[in-house]
């Protein structure tokens, strides 16, 4: 049944934000239902809407987001950050930054107590960093070096309400800029003192991820980034002594891919004795279990020619991880995703999606079940629920029917392969025709081209008419093709979802941009199909 009605909710955040809504063009794709099922929430632009079911009364959900950070290196200072106390789990203390110091009170506002003295404008603790232990005895803080408050100036020559120009600053730092500097600092609670970490470890920061406690208390650990990418750890630091170690790392020549669900770390039982981490220091994207009180690693967990793309779940008391991945179904499009479950030591490698298509699974919060929605660019959208425990369909959820589409003319693109520069890697690709399209005529091609290193574009699901999104604008592939063009688009060397070597193409080396291997792409088609003109190609 309909999840809500469109034409009740269109009407009510159009009365809620003051903006009309088609109900057939609401700004949204996907919304949360509240506990009890009588109201809905979902981002909306910047903001977040919460819509009552019983009369579709809407209203701005606030947020919190935490400060802003320039490319998440910088702080915007112009913003305050949230200074709210932060209470320990015990209930009897609170934390907060006090002229850019650390200080606790009793809960209930007795006598404060000053933890540290080190603090000023240009070397201050972050209110958002606190974290208490469990034991509500210890808690630490990062004290940050500010970097760089770059602006960039804009003028906005015409502007839509007024005759004037604009002058818009934006904050936004650069290559090469300073970035803050993290240092973790611990304190216990009583007797009240300040314990000093040896920065050694991680002297050098891009990024230094949030502070977490081991559920013991014992200690402390991040992960840090070292600026340039190529040295990658998780810390611990004794909460006694303030003593750190590695736990875990990567160091490369090139650079360490630190998005698109390429870092993962679990400390197994939340206590550190093992972690799982994830690396491609053997040349593709796996999992590895360490010792996490020696540093060595235990055992290689996944292995092979194939990339481990997301984490789902881990199970302590199982000892499984359950995890998608794409490339190991021989004679398949690599970029298809699959999912799968594994042991911790590398054992029972357990597919649980079947069909040749990119999948995309959703669990109960039990595991008991699960939803798979999958599809390819030339199969409409299956949805199916299943028993996680043997993989046994339940039931077919919804099955996408292009009867009609099918006969106003459509066909899907053509998935097509061909070597890069090295003369052994596989490109992949798609053609779109002309829903006109006549072999005896000779057509120029244009080719989408977004080349970004950290992502990987060709479209691998059911994609009718090639949209793309591209700020507030959509290219349609298909709109483009009917205009009496081939248009063409593929993944080159340099993209992500391969293995290592063929990322480590785009390390420093952007302009690079797949060019060798997309040049090399046409030819092999132009030389199947003799209407594609490989002499007449150009871009967008």
């Amino acid at each position: 049944r309909p999840a809500f009605d469109q034409d009740r909710l269109a009407a009510g955040l159009g009365k809620a934000s003051g903006t009309t809504y088609p109900a057939l063009r609401l700004p949204f794709t996907d919304v949360e239902f509240t506990g009890d099922e009588t109201a809905i929430t979902f981002r909306s632009g910047e903001g977040r809407w919460r819509c009552r079911l019983s009369d579709y009364s809407c209203a701005n959900v606030p947020a919190r987001f935490g400060q802003p950070r320039g490319f998440g290196v910088v702080r915007d200072l112009t913003v305050p950050a949230d200074n709210s106390p932060k209470r320990s789990p015990d209930g009897h203390w609170e934390a907060y930054v006090n002229n850019f110091n650390i200080v606790i009170r009793p809960f209930g506002g007795a006598p404060v107590t000053i933890l540290s003295r080190d603090g000023s404008p240009n070397d201050f603790y972050d209110p958002e960093s606190i974290v208490w232990a469990p034991d509500s005895k210890k808690l630490a803080a990062y004290r940050v070096r500010p970097g760089f408050h770059r602006e960039v100036t804009h003028v906005e020559s015409s502007p839509k309400d007024q005759l004037q120009p604009k002058v818009n600053v934006q904050f936004y730092p650069k290559p090469g800029d300073p970035v803050d500097i993290d240092r973790p600092v611990l304190f216990h609670v009583d007797p009240a003192k300040q314990i000093a970490i040896d920065t050694a470890l991680f002297s050098n920061p891009f990024q230094m991820s949030r502070l977490a406690w081991r559920k013991d208390s014992a200690t402390l650990s991040f992960e840090y980034d070292q600026r340039g990418h190529q040295v990658y750890r998780l810390i611990e630091v004794d909460a006694e002594t303030g003593k750190a170690r590695v736990v875990a790392g990567d160091e490369t020549k090139t650079f360490i891919n630190t998005g698109s669900n390429r870092l993962f770390r679990y400390d197994v039982n939340g206590l550190g004795d093992e972690v799982i981490w994830m690396s491609e220091r053997d040349g593709w994207n796996h999992l590895y279990l360490y010792d996490g009180r020696t540093g060595k690693v235990r055992n290689q967990i996944t292995k092979g020619d194939w990339v481990v793309r997301e984490v789902v779940k881990v199970d302590d008391q199982k000892r499984q991880i359950w995890f998608a991945a794409g490339g190991m179904r021989t004679g398949e499009d690599p970029y298809l995703q699959h999912y799968y479950r594994i042991d911790f030591d590398g054992r029972n490698l357990t597919p649980i999606t079947k069909a040749n298509a990119y999948h995309g699974v959703s669990f109960s919060p039990d595991m008991a079940f699960y939803v798979d929605t999958y599809s390819r660019t030339d199969l409409p959208n299956i949805m199916e629920l299943h028993r996680t425990s043997d993989g046994s369909l339940v039931s077919e959820v919804e099955h996408g029917d292009i009867s009609e589409l099918t006969a106003a003319g459509f066909k899907p693109p053509e998935v097509f392969v061909a070597k890069g520069r090295d003369g052994k890697t596989d490109i992949w690709g798609l053609i779109v025709r002309p829903r006109n399209f006549d072999p005896s005529r000779k057509y120029p091609v244009v080719e989408n081209i977004y080349a970004g290193p950290h992502g990987s574009f060709v479209p691998k699901t059911f994609w009718p008419f090639g949209f793309q999104s591209g700020g507030d604008k959509v290219i349609g592939m298909q709109s483009l093709a009917d205009m009496g063009f081939v248009v063409v688009q593929m993944d080159g060397m340099g993209t992500l979802n391969r293995s290592k070597a063929f990322h480590d193409v785009a390390w420093k080396n952007i302009a690079d941009a797949g060019f060798p291997d997309r040049i090399l792409w046409h030819n092999p088609a132009a030389a199947k199909y003799p209407w594609y003109d490989a002499g007449r190609v150009g871009i967008y």
